[in-house]
């Protein structure tokens, strides 16, 4: 596939120069980092930093707004991002109350926001880390072992309305913990995607045949099949994701329809449709759904649906607006 970029090795500042060019108005780039940015007019608040690899866009610099982070370092397509942007980016926010890094469970992600935690707190910056682990397909057995993925944008979401209304930093990691404990995502691929760097297949896959699971960046997933029907791949999906997060009768549960960037509208809309038969046959109560393409491999065809299961007090957090220029939803 033939991709528009300059140089592979300059791709993640050629984003950042580009996003800020249409949105300098509300951003401004951390001197001297990779690619950490921020929100012009900092609250006096726990402020929230968000990280991770490029390629998966709007993953990670259209999660930075209202009711979402405060700022972000990006790290190279598909890698960590670099341990001393994150903390000049940590430095660069209003850090008196604290900071909260949202990340996903990968290794490298990992290490370095943990590391950069300890050297901030070396600077007298309070800091929490929590980590999204949704991604059910990468270990059925094991959740501590599982990737992070599209759940993110709801772990993101949470931690910023937690914030904003006011919590401390403790409460604001607990409060995003308590939503991350509850959050499933499985995703199906219908075709594969492509490098941004070359314009290389990350995985091969036969016309006519379709994956459950595969990773975002083209790991194996766990069942291979013949391409059926949307309802057909909608109730395997929504099967696995129930029966993981163990749902019981009268919970309700928030769901997050993720399109990938080579999925068309007409598609997402007849899968949101058998979302609702779906639950409305399994007597599922659904509080919320959303639609949105907000963590996108590149190129990929498929989609993924998570969910998230709500209580009283997650409720108000989950409800609050949320405007990034790649991201918006109304408050409910």
């Amino acid at each position: 596939m033939n991709k528009i970029i300059n140089d592979p090795d300059t791709i993640t500042r050629d984003i950042m120069e580009g996003y800020l060019y249409l949105y300098g108005k509300d951003y401004e780039m951390v001197p001297g980092t990779f690619g950490g940015m921020v929100k012009k007019n900092q609250q006096e608040k726990v402020s929230v930093i968000v990280g991770g690899g490029g390629g998966n866009e709007p993953w990670c610099l259209g999660y930075v707004g209202e009711g979402m982070a405060d700022a972000v370092s990006t790290g190279n397509v598909y890698a960590a991002p670099p341990a001393k942007s994150i903390l000049d980016v940590s430095k660069a926010v209003y850090n008196e109350k604290g900071i909260l890094y949202v990340g996903t469970n990968h290794m490298g992600d990992l290490l370095n926001f943990e590391l950069v935690g300890e050297l901030a707190e070396l600077e007298n910056i309070h800091t929490r880390c929590v980590f999204i682990n949704d991604d059910l397909a990468s270990d059925p057995d094991d959740i501590t072992n599982r990737r992070g993925i599209a759940g993110i944008a709801l772990a993101v979401k949470m931690a910023g309305a937690a914030s904003e209304m006011g919590c401390d930093l403790d409460e604001t990691a607990r409060i995003t913990q308590k939503a991350i404990d509850h959050i499933r995502t499985i995703s199906v691929t219908t075709s594969p995607g492509y490098m941004p760097q070359n314009g290389k297949a990350m995985c091969e896959m036969e016309d006519g045949v379709i994956e459950y699971g595969m990773g975002f960046n083209g790991e194996p997933g766990i069942l291979r099949e013949k391409l059926g029907t949307a309802q057909h791949i909608v109730e395997t999906m929504m099967d696995m994701l129930i029966r993981d997060l163990d749902y019981k009768s009268g919970e309700k549960i928030a769901i997050l329809l993720n399109g990938f960037g080579f999925t068309s509208q007409l598609e997402m809309l007849i899968t949101a449709g058998e979302i609702k038969a779906y639950t409305q046959s399994h007597g599922i109560e659904v509080y919320h759904t959303e639609w949105n393409n907000i963590f996108c491999p590149q190129g990929t065809g498929g989609f993924s649906i998570s969910v998230m299961r709500l209580d009283d007090e997650l409720i108000p957090y989950y409800n609050r607006r949320i405007d990034t220029p790649l991201y918006h939803r109304e408050e409910l």
